[in-house]
Order: structure tokens, then C-alpha cells, then sequence
């Protein structure tokens, strides 16, 4: 992406916020802020090595040699200018987001569907940890951190996920501590068999809501034993399988990390998607978000011609309003799409018949297209996704986070330190997302309650803008 703005859209101000959507289970002390700042300061000191580049060049060839040079030369991050991280205290009620999948606080879900004792148990669960959270955060005037960035689009586009990275593990730092990286190999060798054995191929997403470096590092060598080759690398360690070992053995297999650094250091392949900010800053940019799917499209095909990187994401203005423009010549061009929010069969279901209805795909086509699915998966989850897709009759692929860097049970008993069963030690819900682009508010509506982002006027303007489209 930084690469496709630096082309489109050079010197475009923009501004990002950090938000915490699970507020009332995981808020970052106040003790983690001096850590977290140095932290970021010392992003300041980051250079593209000769060595990197290289590895850049090898595996990613649709970066071109012009920015390759940029990224070398010139770009340098500024945090003590582009970052600020300050302490708020306020004296209100406290806000609190709903998390997209989870079960509210009366025992219903969100799109999912539950037995009743099991409802009833969570219930239970949820309000005894409100309750008490509620009365920290009353006693604490509702202290919460801001981190908002700030700078040109190009400059700062890299701050989010290294940034998302370090709250969560400041968070582990200072706040949930009850915890280690017992097992933590075992486990997520285990997940990648169980992939590997259904057929299933995916990649780890996991970087921005890690438990900490270290974690990413044994996760991504325990994916990679579960996905092991027959070949070995050098002294002895293993190798992930290749598409085509795997496609010969019929098995699934590691695609790679969407973590340019463990792409590098253990020599997989970097691999992801456009973000939905691609498109937030689009439309912000046009001043129309009836326009923005078709615009984001156009240009990145520019930016990346042949298809280089063809996975469209669907939902930044709802997946409705993306598929009235993922018609004809661009249904037909792209290799496929992503879902990141919404019922994921449901969208599976709705894929399918939007391409055997085009005209220019059809059922013989669709069979060649491929969703990746991202929208948090777990093992269980994903083995499922995919059985569905191999009989339907369309391409499936996973890319999964959480699930693989942050999957942990509090060493004590429970989260308050009780002795008894073990609870899960969860993760933070964060995300940092475009605010503001060329000086105008950026929208996200999504598939999923929880998940838009924007203010209550600009939500509404950009619901009138796509309510144009037919």
C-alpha cells in the first residue's frame, strides 16, 4: 500500500487514531506508557539494510526498483513529530464497543448462535468481570490511552501494526502477566498439521495483536514443523512444504507470514492483502464513496498490473455495495476476494452466486477464484471454511492471527488469580485506522456490528453516497 500511495497519492496529510474495542477486558496500565513510548521513539533508528533489500527484491518483484531505491534512501520514520501517545482522564460514562462475534452482555451473540446453558454460563462470566472492571475504571476517572498519528499519507502508513504490536505487548508487560510460553511451540505445530492433514492452506497474520516478539518467533517456527517438507534446510532444520509438494501430496501448506522480518529471517514468503484504508483514503480523497471501490481498484491494478496482487477486499463500504462495482471485466481480471467481516459462509454462499451470475465468470470460472478468508479464525473454524468451499466449488484460503500469536491460558487458575480451571488469557481487540485523508474524515461501515469506524454525520454521508449505487 505504501508503495501504491506513494504513486497516487504523494504528499496527502493524514491522520490515524488507536482504539481499543475491548476496553472493559484489556486497558493498557498506566505504567506501560513510559516503555511503550521509548519503544516507538526507537523506531526512529530503523534503516532498510543492503541484506533486506535483497530479500525484498527476491520474493516481492512486483516492488519496484524506484521504490525499493525511496524505501532505502529516503523514507525514515519520525515518531517524536508523527506520534503522539498521551494519558487520558476524563469523568463521564464510560464507552464501551461491542466486539464484533462476541456474545453481549443479555447472553445473545452476534450472528452466531449459542445453547442456552452455555449463554447463560458466559453471561455470568462477562458480568462478574464488568462489575469489577467497572469499579477499577470508576476509581481510575476512566484512564485510557490516545495514540494518534499524524503526517503525510505516504510517511506514516507503515506506524499501524508495528504500533498495534508493542500496545499488546506492553500490555502483557505491565498488565496481564500470568501467563509464559509453555507449549506455545507444541501448540501451534499441532494447528498447522491439522490444516496440513484437511487440505488447507494459510498464512500467519498475526503481528498486530502478538503477545510479544518472542511469541511470533516460536508460533512461526512451530507452523512451519507442522507444514515441514520432506527437504531440510541447512544444520538440520526443517522447511515449510511448497505449493507444489503439497498439491502433489494432497495436503494444505504454509502459505507465509504477512511479517516481512520472520519472511526474511526463516526465508518463507511475505504474503497479504490491500487493507481496507486503501479504500478509506480513497473515498476520502474523491470526496464519494460511491466511487471509491472502482477508483481503489483501477489504481492498484495500476500499481500492480497482471494481477500481481489480486485479492480484492470487499467490505470497507459494506460487501453490497462492493459487489454493484465488482462487476464484468474486474469479476472476471481479479484472482479473487477477501471477507474480514460478516458471516463467513453466508459470504461464501453470496461469492459463488455473484460470479455464476456474471456473465463474464460463470460457473466454469468461479471454480478457479479464490476468497481469503481473514476474519478471526481459528483452526476449527478454517478446516470448516474450507470442506464448504471444496464442495461448492470455489478456491478457499486462511489467513490467520490471533489464533497463532496470542492463544494463551493464564498460569493460575483463573483471571483473577483463583485457583481452579484455567482461563483463557485474552487477547487485546485493537486497531489503529485511517481517521482522515486530503483533510476529510474516513469512513469504514463493514459487514459486522462493531466494527465501523467514523463519526455519526460522516457514517451518514457515506451510507446516502453508496445508497446511489445500482
Amino acid at each position: 500500500m505504501q508503495q501504491a500511495v506513494l504513486q497516487h497519492y504523494p504528499r496527502t496529510p493524514a491522520s490515524y487514531h488507536f482504539t481499543n474495542r475491548s476496553p472493559l477486558r484489556a486497558r493498557l496500565p498506566r505504567a506501560a506508557l513510559p516503555w511503550l513510548r521509548q519503544k516507538i521513539d526507537d523506531m526512529a533508528q530503523l534503516r532498510l539494510t543492503q541484506e533486506e533489500r535483497l530479500f525484498l527484491e527476491k520474493r516481492c518483484p512486483y516492488l519496484r526498483k524506484a521504490y525499493l531505491d525511496w524505501l532505502q534512501e529516503e523514507f525514515r520514520f519520525s515518531p517524536a513529530e508523527e506520534v503522539k501517545v498521551e494519558w487520558k482522564t476524563g469523568g463521564g460514562s464510560l464507552i464501551v464497543m461491542s466486539e464484533p462475534g462476541s456474545p453481549r452482555l443479555d447472553g445473545t451473540g452476534h450472528g452466531q448462535q449459542q445453547d442456552s446453558n452455555k449463554s447463560s454460563n458466559i453471561t455470568g462470566l462477562l458480568n462478574t468481570r464488568v462489575s469489577k472492571l467497572q469499579q477499577t475504571a470508576s476509581a481510575n476517572k476512566e484512564e485510557i490511552v490516545e495514540i494518534t498519528i499524524e503526517g503525510e499519507w505516504h510517511q506514516v502508513i507503515l506506524y499501524e501494526v508495528p504500533i498495534l504490536s508493542l500496545i499488546s505487548e506492553a500490555y502483557f508487560r505491565f498488565g496481564d502477566q500470568d501467563w509464559s510460553y509453555e507449549g506455545q511451540f507444541e501448540a501451534a505445530r499441532a494447528k498447522s498439521e491439522r490444516l496440513v492433514t484437511a487440505g488447507a492452506s494459510f498464512a500467519e497474520f498475526g503481528t498486530r495483536r502478538r503477545r510479544d516478539y518472542e511469541t511470533q518467533r516460536i508460533v512461526m517456527q512451530g507452523l512451519i514443523a507442522g507444514s515441514a517438507s520432506e527437504k531440510s534446510a541447512g544444520g538440520g532444520n526443517v522447511v515449510a512444504m511448497s505449493a507444489a509438494e503439497a498439491i502433489a501430496a494432497g495436503k494444505g501448506f504454509l502459505t507465509g507470514t504477512s511479517n516481512l522480518h520472520f519472511a526474511h529471517v526463516l526465508d518463507i514468503t511475505p504474503i497479504g492483502t490491500m487493507a481496507h484504508e486503501w479504500f478509506m483514503g480513497t473515498a476520502a480523497i474523491l470526496g464519494d464513496a460511491s466511487q471509491a471501490n472502482a477508483v481503489a481498484l483501477d489504481k492498484w491494478a495500476q500499481t500492480y498490473p497482471n494481477q500481481a496482487l489480486g485479492i480484492a477486499l470487499t467490505d470497507t463500504f459494506t460487501t453490497e455495495c462492493f459487489l454493484k462495482t465488482f462487476r464484468g471485466s474486474l469479476a472476471r481480471d481479479w484472482i479473487g476476494v477477501r471477507h474480514d467481516s460478516g458471516d463467513a459462509f453466508e459470504f461464501m454462499d453470496r461469492i459463488i452466486q455473484h460470479y455464476d451470475q456474471d456473465p463474464l465468470v460463470g460457473p466454469d470460472m468461479r471454480r478457479k477464484k479464490k476468497i481469503v478468508f481473514s476474519d478471526g479464525l481459528d483452526t476449527d473454524l478454517a478446516i470448516r471454511l474450507f470442506e464448504a468451499s471444496v464442495q461448492k466449488g470455489i478456491g478457499a484460503t486462511f489467513g490467520i492471527g490471533t489464533h497463532f500469536t496470542n492463544d494463551y491460558y493464564h498460569r493460575s487458575g483463573s483471571a483473577d488469580g483463583e485457583e481452579g480451571e484455567k482461563t483463557k488469557s485474552a487477547a487485546m481487540n485493537i486497531v489503529i485506522k485511517l481517521h482522515s485523508c486530503a483533510g476529510r474524515e474516513c469512513v469504514k461501515l463493514s459487514d459486522d456490528h462493531g466494527k465501523e469506524s467514523g463519526s455519526t454525520e460522516a457514517v451518514a454521508q457515506v451510507k446516502q453516497q453508496i445508497a446511489t449505487l445500482v
